[in-house]
């Protein structure tokens, strides 16, 4: 799901944005989805407030085995027309939680598969 930086307006806008069988980038037994409101804080940035929800298979750190966990996440994203210079910018805004485009769009799938690649790639453990 893609959506034009300059369709995005100062007031809050729903988003739902959900990974299928089909992206080959979770099996069928998986799930993964955004949902929130994203909304315009300046004319090149627009913040993205909401939830991720997760189903994954995962692979636990100290016996190797795969499990799966159920994941519902807080997410605070912001979403740069360009390059995102921090020196120049009034708002605190921590720069790890700005992702930059540079296409004019923002791209939900590319953001919802970051951020199942980043829990992947941490230090999981069966509980």
């Amino acid at each position: 799901m893609r959506i034009a930086f300059r369709k995005v307006y100062s007031g809050p806008k729903e988003i739902h944005c959900e990974l299928d069988v089909d992206s080959s980038y979770i099996d069928e037994h998986e799930k993964a989805f955004l949902s929130g409101n994203i909304e315009r804080v300046s004319p090149k940035l627009v913040k993205f407030q909401g939830k991720l929800y997760a189903k994954l298979e995962l692979i636990c750190v100290k016996s190797g085995e795969p499990f799966y966990k159920v994941i519902e996440q807080d997410l605070t994203l912001y979403f740069s027309d360009g390059i995102w210079n921090i020196q120049s910018q009034t708002l605190a805004i921590e720069s790890l939680d700005v992702i930059e485009f540079f296409d004019g769009f923002i791209d939900f799938d590319f953001v919802l598969k970051s951020e199942i690649e980043s829990i992947r790639l941490d230090y999981n453990v069966k509980e």
